[in-house]
């Protein structure tokens, strides 16, 4: 529990940045659930989500990708990097007004790359988008701190 608020916390600090892209359009996002190397997200898609056939935009699902795979590398490396590589794949829309679920996984941390993987779910459990994340692990610009509470 102590992990899901550290990493909820940072992500907050993160979307409350008005000059944050993430921030802007990813704030009905929540955390779900948090362990290291692994985070559960939910959120509706909205209809400023969609493209003109009424399902998610392709561009929101790569953000996600993006920002939640950056979220479980934080949660295994305590840290953020800087994206190198991502591959998407697209395999079923995500209607506007409907719930998704989002798994993302930090595949393995090391000193200079993070490998990441995340999968996207509708409510009936079909798979949606699945993702792959590289990043480059620079200098840390975030200090996660973890109570033992």
């Amino acid at each position: 529990m102590a992990l899901k608020a550290a990493v909820t916390k940072q992500l907050t600090q993160m979307m409350s940045l008005k000059i944050d892209f993430c921030g802007k359009t990813m704030s009905h996002l929540k955390i779900v659930d948090a362990a290291p190397g692994e985070v559960k997200f939910g959120m509706m898609v909205k209809p400023s989500d969609g493209n003109i056939y009424g399902t998610m935009h392709g561009g929101l699902g790569a953000s996600l990708v993006d920002l939640c795979t950056s979220v479980a590398i934080l949660s295994k490396c305590h840290r953020w990097g800087i994206s190198t590589d991502m591959q998407i794949s697209y395999l079923k829309g995500a209607p506007v007004g409907k719930e998704i679920q989002i798994i993302a996984n930090c595949d393995k941390g090391g000193k200079t790359l993070a490998f990441s993987s995340c999968f996207i779910y509708n409510e009936n459990g079909d798979l949606l988008l699945k993702g792959q994340h590289t990043k480059f692990m620079g200098t840390p610009l975030v200090d996660l701190e973890i109570s033992e509470d």
